[in-house]
């Protein structure tokens, strides 16, 4: 995606929110079928970039997914949004692996928003987000993971390949790449 004139902010937003609420709309029609996609993947070429865009998930993202019903996508909410950064203690990382492989399920919904309202431990949620640097791009083999949004062009053709190769590996994977117009 490029879109000269609008920022890049603007234009992530709006991928994030699309792939987010298309997911919830596939998983609401087909079930467990659609769990592939209702993890995003966001690689980022910088902390400062991936800073920027956890900020707005937080917010902008968020808020936005609250009405995506008037635009014909099901409402979402996010519940889990992780970093896979150097930012993390290394004792976070295998946490961070383990919860990725923990899939979606309706039962596990109802169950999670239960213990969510009443605050009880023990039900893990599945990632919603899971914002990466380069730290996704060796040794990262979720075989779950079918949907990623690439901020910006990596800086080599060989990062690009092995950053975007962690989604569809089993299932088929969508990688979009949001381009900022104003850099080369």
């Amino acid at each position: 995606i490029c879109a000269p004139g609008r920022s890049l902010k603007s234009a992530l937003i709006r991928t994030f929110v699309t792939y987010l609420a298309a997911g919830k709309t596939l998983y609401e029609r087909y079930d467990t079928a659609a769990d592939p996609w209702m993890t995003t993947v966001g690689y980022f070429n910088s902390l400062r970039e991936l800073g920027g865009m956890r900020r707005m998930v937080d917010e902008d993202v968020t808020n936005r997914l609250r009405h995506m019903d008037q635009r014909g996508l099901e409402k979402r909410v996010l519940y889990k949004v992780e970093e896979l950064t150097s930012r993390r203690r290394s004792s976070e990382i295998p946490t961070i692996l383990d919860r990725l492989e923990f899939g979606f399920a309706h039962e596990r919904d109802e169950l999670r928003i239960k213990h969510a309202k009443e605050k009880l431990p023990g039900i893990p949620y599945p990632i919603d987000v899971l914002l990466a640097t380069s730290m996704i791009s060796v040794g990262v083999d979720i075989d779950r993971l079918g949907a990623m949004i690439v901020g910006g062009q990596p800086k080599a053709t060989s990062e690009y390949i092995q950053a975007t190769s962690r989604v569809g590996r089993r299932y088929p994977g969508l990688v979009c790449t949001v381009y900022n117009w104003a850099r080369p």
